[in-house]
């Protein structure tokens, strides 16, 4: 195939996404710089411009998930009359499962809903559970963003192999901010949505057991995201554990800001439950600052010999990983130097022509 006719579900996108709406912004805007033949069509909300795409808009601002969600399963099918498109890619878990979507790329970022579903309120999971089981069989292809996921895919939901690419996400190439601290002390950096998957209420216990042994002397510990769901218990938990004036949240931050915190950090903690890919990691070495992470999932495949790795069940070891950091400058600057070495492959470029592949193979009618 030459020029492409590419529609992509964007309704999860906004200028200010994290996660998969970041996933979305940062992908599309590499693939149309770099595949500028190619015509894409972006359904997304009606104050949302992507530059250099066709923008397809529904008649109101979608403004929950559940408004996004409905919107996609009953009224999407319209929209996408309008394009007449190649492949359609739906970044976002699933796709319309009533009828037959052809020529459809699903992007699953994670099995966190199977893998520990009482990280979601039980409406939500059964709901993600129903439309990814339902989605993964209807799709042609299935991109992933780690081996570990693809692994769940054949495992949980038994999905061929065959269909499931892994797809890296990219890192914005950033330099290290060298201007003055955003804070007066020294800090340890969380960042991520609020809720119970990032496991921040062990991440704050855990920073306790420092604290109370090491007093002054501890950083402090910052922690940047915007509520999801289930968040009330993560911010009782300083509180609880006596360091309510050493944890600050500071709700979402834009990119400039975060560039900040993670370069004046002392080390992004990052005891996730489970990660399909784990970008704050990677956000982190760019700008060499320690990685605290889980020894799980994609974050022991990608982190590996690189993050401070620990149990993220045990408050005990994600503070002694803490504790490395603060206390073994000889195995930090090791583990920086090998995580600049592991990034340097991780670009949006890269996943851009890896994802337009895919789009080929579909375009041909391949599986």
């Amino acid at each position: 195939m030459s020029a492409l006719r590419i529609a992509v579900d964007a309704l999860i996108y906004s200028q200010q996404s994290a996660g998969i709406g970041h996933y979305v912004g940062e992908l599309f805007a590499a693939y149309i710089k770099e595949f500028a033949q190619d015509q894409v069509f972006a359904v997304a909300n009606p104050d949302v411009n992507i530059v250099g795409a066709v923008m397809l808009h529904p008649s109101r601002k979608l403004t929950s998930s559940r408004a996004r969600l409905s919107y996609e399963q009953t009224m999407l099918r319209r929209l996408l009359k309008q394009t007449r498109y190649d492949v359609i890619h739906f970044p976002d878990y699933q796709l319309p499962i009533l009828g037959t979507i052809p020529r459809a790329v699903i992007t699953v970022h994670d099995l966190t809903a199977f893998r520990v579903p009482e990280t979601f309120p039980t409406r939500m999971g059964q709901v993600k559970r129903y439309l990814m089981a339902r989605s993964v069989r209807h799709a042609d292809h299935i991109v992933v963003p780690s081996q570990a996921t693809r692994d769940d895919l054949t495992e949980i939901l038994h999905v061929d192999p065959d269909r499931v690419t892994v797809i890296y996400h990219g890192v914005a190439q950033r330099e290290r901010d060298r201007g003055p601290a955003p804070r007066p002390r020294p800090y340890f950096l969380a960042v991520g949505t609020l809720e119970p998957r990032k496991n921040l209420v062990r991440l704050i216990h855990a920073y306790s057991l420092l604290k109370h042994d090491r007093g002054d002397a501890c950083p402090d510990l910052v922690i940047a995201g915007k509520p999801g769901w289930l968040f009330e218990p993560i911010y009782r938990a300083p509180k609880l554990y006596d360091v309510g004036e050493s944890v600050e949240f500071l709700n979402y931050v834009d990119e400039d800001q975060l560039l900040r915190l993670y370069s004046h950090a002392v080390a992004l903690c990052y005891p996730s439950l489970y990660e399909g890919f784990g970008l704050p990691m990677f956000e982190a070495m760019m700008v060499e600052t320690p990685v605290v992470a889980s020894n799980r999932g994609s974050l022991r495949e990608i982190g590996q010999g690189v993050a401070f790795e620990v149990d993220p069940l045990d408050p005990v070891s994600i503070a002694d990983g803490m504790a490395l950091v603060l206390d073994q400058p000889n195995q930090v600057a090791e583990r920086l130097l090998s995580g600049l070495e592991r990034i340097q492959g991780f670009t949006w470029e890269a996943a851009a022509k890896a994802t337009r592949e895919v789009y080929v193979r579909v375009g041909q009618g391949k599986r």
